[in-house]
């Protein structure tokens, strides 16, 4: 007689019933759907960051949203199973240094990025990475850092210096202001930011009567200030984005007793931070772009989500002065938004997420509703912004969050 399929098994010392009851509970298992899968492999999402050099203190906290969001998603199972690991690269923060960092993620087998910081050090990693099509968030504020023909692979999740400029020109027009200078940082945000203020002041009426462009972390800024005022500035208008250039303005400011009104770059915020500027140079008159959803007015408070994901940052060691960057990076929504496309595509295959990413409109994002096209790669237009009032730290919840909150200026 031919030996049945179940010989084997037999010989190898199951009794016929112990095999036959082991066989009917596999087939019961398969049936009810609950079968025994391999776990999904991990995905490595690159960390383009300088971990030396004179930034890595000051642009290490602006990474802290990206693990939060991270540490959320794989306690809540991964995407399609698949855990999330970072690999981090070195670019010392600085442009020349992107090519080098972004080619060797890709020799590892990174296919998803987060940075670098500042729109000149993202153009220069975007040279590597757009070829190799891989989708990438930086943190860059300059316009066509959104443009989804230009840069097909690459998306942006903070608003943009033509949306902060809609919130500066509307706050000035309220104020009366007909006369006002532009002070901007010598960087591709600051040339961004120009263009986007000229043109919103004129649709205000606002005539631009002056434009100073200064070195970053410039040694002194009141050459730049006393010209802005002698040319009959009623009011400024900035692009100044780091701490040591903001202490700089106010104090220039101070230095050449002129206190115009100030509206500008989410930046100037550091000017509320208590004790960042000398007391001697501190006005109210200072108002920062920034999500609405970190400011709150008398009948307005920020939703509970945001207050939750600002009590993770508190959380961490972060000094007071670099509070504001580490909750307003756009890492978090980065990694939520790969989230929605990767499970609307059901793949991480980078063209089938692309084009989920692409078709996506009203994505649940931390500061409002994202959105983009296939041209349009920016999450969030100006609705999602207000104005700041920079001083207003010692107000009840504003102190309760270490300034991570701020009262919205006058009907904004």
């Amino acid at each position: 007689m031919e030996p049945t399929r179940y010989a084997p098994a037999v010989a190898r010392g199951l009794d016929r019933r112990t095999f036959l009851a082991t066989a009917v509970a596999g087939l019961a298992l398969g049936m009810s759907g609950r079968r025994v899968r391999a776990a999904a492999p991990d995905v490595k999402i690159g960390w383009i960051r300088p971990m030396t050099g004179a930034l890595a203190s000051s642009f290490g906290p602006l990474y802290i949203a990206a693990q939060i969001a991270m540490d959320e998603i794989n306690a809540a199972g991964g995407i399609l199973g698949s855990r999330l690991v970072k690999v981090e690269v070195d670019d010392q923060g600085s442009p020349a240094q992107e090519p080098i960092a972004m080619k060797r993620l890709i020799e590892d087998g990174v296919k998803y990025v987060i940075g670098p910081i500042g729109s000149s050090q993202a153009l220069a990693s975007l040279a590597v990475s757009t070829p190799q099509k891989i989708i990438q968030a930086s943190y860059a504020t300059a316009d066509d850092m959104g443009d989804g023909v230009r840069f097909p692979y690459h998306y942006q999740f903070n608003f943009t210096s033509a949306a902060q400029a809609v919130r500066h020109a509307e706050l000035l027009s309220r104020m009366g202001i007909r006369k006002a200078g532009l002070l901007l940082e010598d960087s591709a945000a600051g040339a961004s930011s120009r263009d986007a203020m000229n043109r919103e002041l004129k649709a205000h009426g606002i005539q631009v009567v002056s434009e100073q462009i200064f070195p970053i972390k410039v040694a002194d800024m009141t050459p730049y200030l006393r010209k802005l005022r002698s040319d009959g500035a009623q009011a400024i208008d900035a692009h100044v984005s780091n701490n040591v250039d903001v202490t700089q303005l106010l104090v220039g400011l101070s230095r050449v007793a002129w206190k115009p009104v100030v509206v500008g770059h989410t930046g100037l915020l550091f000017a509320g931070t208590p004790g960042a500027i000398p007391d001697s140079a501190r006005y109210d008159a200072v108002y920062a772009a920034t999500f609405r959803a970190l400011t709150y007015g008398d009948k307005e408070q920020p939703p509970e989500r945001v207050k939750a994901f600002c009590r993770k940052i508190l959380a961490n060691d972060v000094p007071e002065t670099l509070l504001g960057p580490a909750a307003t990076t756009p890492f978090y929504d980065f990694f939520y938004a790969l989230e929605h496309a990767v499970e609307k595509a059901k793949s991480w295959d980078t063209a089938k997420v692309k084009a989920a990413l692409d078709a996506s409109g009203g994505i649940d994002g931390l500061f409002g509703r994202m959105n983009f096209t296939a041209a349009r790669h920016s999450a969030y237009d100006s609705s999602v912004i207000a104005m700041a009032v920079t001083n207003s730290m010692h107000e009840p919840l504003s102190k309760e969050y270490r300034g991570l909150f701020r009262r919205r200026a006058r009907d904004a």
